[in-house]
């Protein structure tokens, strides 16, 4: 049902992820830095999700400071409005960064899908500065049903939101369920003749894909299934010390797989790789 309403917004969906990737593209390294500071790569996982628990979690003790102060007749205005501007503050931030996170996101059901759930909450988020303007100009009765009106909205973006996480896998780690076969021994995947000097090679230890990257004799081993969206690292491109994937940029240092640069936040699985006898030999992953 969620997927058949979404599909009005697909236009939409693709101009707006569009745009985003011209804006940060335009703005380059500087568009970059800030890229990752709102997918939250610095952190390990998305940055969108703390902000929206600071969000829902402030929103929702604005309603139970409401009804304190309705019930017991006490004045909880002065932390009420401190709350209301701190979250929406916090709400807008979680707009930015969910505009971030959405421009990587997949064509299909899942950008419409996310497009939908970041358009009704940012109509919540509205909704809440009309109410603390409201609060700041007296109009205390009317600020409060304004608020009720965005907490039942945005509770249903947060909805379609753990849809979008559930369903679609999205912002999730690609190798979290999939980690791959566990070589304890170090085991051939190709003959060290066919891997080029400084030219990402896809390879196979048993079922699990593996990229490798050859500097003279030194051999990297990354998994190949790119964490953030599951892009193929064998078909991406060196920079420096960086492996670059395909489909949307994510940088990992070739050597431990670190994320350099987003929007991926979670490090590639590694394996520890020689040469020997002729053969490209791997053993891990190294945790």
């Amino acid at each position: 049902m969620i997927e058949r309403w979404s599909r009005s917004l697909s236009g939409f969906g693709d101009w707006l992820a569009n745009g985003l990737t011209a804006i940060y593209g335009a703005l380059g390294r500087p568009g970059k830095l800030l890229q990752d500071f709102l997918n939250g790569s610095w952190l390990g996982h998305p940055l969108h999700a703390i902000l929206v628990d600071v969000v829902v979690g402030g929103y929702t003790m604005l309603i139970v400071l409401d009804l304190l102060g309705l019930l017991a007749q006490v004045d909880v205005e002065p932390a009420g409005i401190i709350i209301l501007g701190l979250t929406t503050l916090a709400g807008l931030s979680a707009g930015l960064s969910g505009l971030t996170d959405f421009k990587d996101t997949a064509t299909g059901d899942e950008r419409n899908v996310t497009v939908l759930h970041g358009t009704i909450n940012l109509i919540a988020v509205a909704l809440y500065v009309v109410a603390f303007v409201m609060r700041a100009t007296g109009a205390l009765d009317g600020s409060r049903y304004v608020a009720i009106i965005g907490y039942l909205i945005i509770s249903v973006g947060a909805y379609i939101g753990g849809h979008v996480v559930f369903k679609y896998g999205y912002m999730v780690n690609h190798n979290a369920f999939a980690r791959g076969k566990r070589a304890k021994e170090f085991t051939a995947v190709l003959p060290a003749a066919e891997l080029a000097d400084a030219k990402p090679t896809k390879a196979m230890l048993g079922a699990t894909a593996l990229v490798l990257v050859r500097r003279g004799d030194v051999v990297h081993a990354l998994k190949e299934t790119c964490s953030h969206a599951g892009g193929p690292l064998s078909e991406g491109t060196l920079e420096g010390d960086a492996i670059i994937c395909p489909w949307h940029a994510s940088h990992f240092r070739v050597a431990d797989g670190h994320v350099l640069h987003g929007p991926a936040g979670t490090r590639q699985i590694r394996y520890t790789a020689r040469i020997n006898a002729g053969q490209v030999e791997v053993q891990g992953p190294v945790d």
